[in-house]
């Protein structure tokens, strides 16, 4: 039945009493004391319904006032239950939230604390590996090599020689019955490369070399703890890499003009995060020794150009070819159609046809008519071939770039026991080699396959 007018008074005086949330709760209250009210509805939702419209038709839709509190006397006419009960929410409501401001100031402290924590760590290792690199820097004074240095006039239609260097893991330590490498390996598979570099020159009457740095130069320990606890073996690692590689660049420069481009690799990174703006990817032991060949060699001699080191890719034109220099983790080389894919985008992008990608990371040799992938100059070692079993030889590659042809060639460096190799530093040669860590686990004894009588 529809609600009367003493139904509707009844209703407004609970609405008004300010003991409900909402009106509709004031009228189940209604309903509960006049059961007649809901007569003749379907349902309770449809008694309410319209118990509400009758209500708005009677006094308006614009809600009512409440009454204000009696704050002189807020717990009179309750029982000794009531204001037990409403003593407990209280006390709890109040824990509860002072719970929240003390965890929310705990979770701001935990917050300020562990970014100090993290940028003093950083700072610590940083300044401890620093330090340790001026110290190294100075035992160079004592091993500068002596060199000639080619002059005259350079030819600019004689031929060049693309030297690809990358993925040298300078401190690799590596002891397996097929290949064993270290530094005085890296040595002596360096000038070999270098002899191999000027035979082609003589071959093919080259007069300009352009050394590409291609990453990869040291392996790193890029968590924090162990940067800082083995500061001074980075750093000597860092000095001997440069050392090495100097004496390989002056000895080149003896027969040919030379230019040296760089770019980082994914392994020298400093952080866990691998990064890819140029300030992020920088962050790099790569750019540390390229930074010390640079500050060694660079400016007093007009036939020996650096060139600024890039983060991820370099470009650069020699005669008709357009060469695009990269470490080799952001393309798959042995996929032809994400190739034509990379050089379509990059050529596009900045306005030239490339016309050869360089790459390594993935120590296979290959040369190709678009892209050649670099090995690398450790070659196999224990985590490579007892972890992953991939086999893999030290090799790295040139190409000999003329006004109508490039060539391609892959210079086999693993075996060195002819050459003495470039005089290094011996005070620098200890240092912590990841290689054998690393593949400590998979390691197992070597069972020869052959057996002589």
């Amino acid at each position: 039945m529809t609600a009367s007018a003493q139904h509707l008074e009844h209703l407004h005086a609970l609405i008004q009493s300010g003991r409900h949330p909402s009106k509709t709760a004031a009228v189940s209250e209604l309903i509960a004391h006049h059961p007649n009210v809901r007569q003749g509805y379907k349902s309770m939702a449809s008694a309410l319904k319209n118990t509400l419209a009758a209500y708005r038709r009677h006094y308006g839709a614009a809600p009512l006032p409440r009454p204000p509190l009696q704050r002189s006397a807020p717990l009179e006419g309750w029982s000794s239950e009531e204001k037990r009960r409403a003593a407990d929410q209280e006390l709890l409501c109040t824990n509860v939230r002072l719970a929240k401001q003390k965890q929310a100031q705990c979770d701001r402290n935990r917050i300020e604390t562990k970014a100090f924590r993290q940028h003093a760590r950083i700072e610590n290792a940083l300044e401890a590996y620093g330090q340790a690199l001026v110290e190294q820097l100075a035992l160079l004074q004592d091993y500068l090599p002596d060199y000639r240095v080619r002059t005259g006039k350079l030819n600019p239609e004689a031929a060049a020689i693309v030297v690809h260097l990358s993925d040298l893991h300078f401190n690799e330590l590596i002891d397996q019955p097929d290949n064993r490498y270290d530094f005085e390996v890296a040595a002596r598979r360096l000038e070999k490369l270098a002899g191999m570099v000027r035979l082609q020159g003589q071959a093919f009457g080259v007069e300009r070399v352009v050394i590409c740095c291609g990453g990869d130069f040291l392996n790193s320990d890029r968590r924090l703890d162990e940067l800082l606890h083995m500061a001074t073996n980075r750093a000597r690692a860092t000095i001997l890499a440069a050392h090495i590689l100097e004496h390989f660049i002056r000895d080149l420069r003896q027969d040919f003009f030379l230019d040296v481009f760089g770019i980082t690799g994914n392994e020298g990174r400093a952080k866990d995060e691998l990064g890819w703006s140029d300030l992020a990817v920088t962050d790099n032991y790569d750019a540390q020794i390229f930074y010390i060949l640079q500050m060694i060699l660079g400016g007093s001699d007009p036939g020996l150009r650096f060139h600024r080191l890039q983060g991820n890719e370099a470009i650069f034109s020699v005669h008709r070819e357009t060469f695009l220099l990269v470490h080799g983790h952001q393309v798959n080389c042995n996929d032809q159609k994400k190739v034509q894919s990379m050089i379509g985008q990059k050529s596009a992008a900045l306005g030239v046809r490339i016309t050869h990608v360089l790459a390594g990371h993935i120590h296979a040799s290959l040369v190709g008519d678009y892209v050649s992938r670099n090995a690398s100059l450790a070659g196999a070692n224990a985590y490579s071939e007892d972890a992953l079993q991939l086999a893999s030889k030290a090799a790295q590659n040139i190409h000999i770039v003329t006004t109508d042809s490039l060539f391609g060639l892959k210079v086999d460096l693993q075996h060195v026991e002819d050459y003495e190799g470039y005089p290094i530093i011996e005070e620098l040669c200890a240092y912590n080699a990841k290689s054998h860590a690393k593949a400590y686990q998979a390691s197992r004894p070597v069972t020869p396959v052959v057996v002589v009588i």
